[in-house]
């Protein structure tokens, strides 16, 4: 056997390497904690890295949906530009017609006017043509008497010319 200053020797190394051993188990088991600990960090980014892109895909989608929405209104502002040109654009019309129908309307007066005008002038023609033809026929009636009174001073001469040889 061993004497008892080896053992002895023996006795403290072993409580040295005892307590050595309860150190490194102490260190081990802070360890172990602190890689639980990363672990349980890691999940917990993990998840919340998953919730991050669940919200950046949330994000995006509602990106699109405001591009989409701002399209919309972007073409909904054109639309009603486009209207507001159309509504000008058939005011404007309006006005013309208006001016056009004023003026039909004076035309149309006008029209009436001067129909009843050439009514009365043909009215008048048709008198004047009357009076032209009367006056013809007093001319024709005044060349024929005219002829007879001049056949006749031919006549009353000549018979005073027999009576008087």
């Amino acid at each position: 056997m061993l004497p008892n200053e080896e053992i002895q020797v023996l006795v403290i190394e072993n409580e040295r390497l005892q307590i050595q051993l309860q150190e490194l188990n102490y260190i081990l088991a802070e360890r172990e904690q602190e890689i639980a600990e990363f672990k349980k960090n890691k999940a917990e980014d993990t998840e919340l890295r998953s919730l991050l892109d669940i919200h950046l895909e949330e994000l995006q989608l509602m990106q699109n949906r405001i591009g989409k929405q701002q399209r919309q209104a972007a073409g909904a502002e054109e639309r009603e530009l486009e209207l507001q040109q159309e509504l000008t654009e058939a005011a404007r019309f309006q006005q013309q017609y208006s001016e056009l129908f004023q003026q039909y309307t004076y035309a149309s007066t006008q029209l009436e006017d001067l129909q009843q005008e050439i009514a009365k002038l043909k009215k008048r023609n048709a008198m004047l043509q009357q009076i032209a033809v009367k006056i013809g026929e007093m001319e024709s009636n005044m060349e024929i008497i005219t002829l007879e009174r001049d056949e006749l001073k031919a006549r009353v001469a000549e018979l005073e010319r027999l009576h008087e040889s």
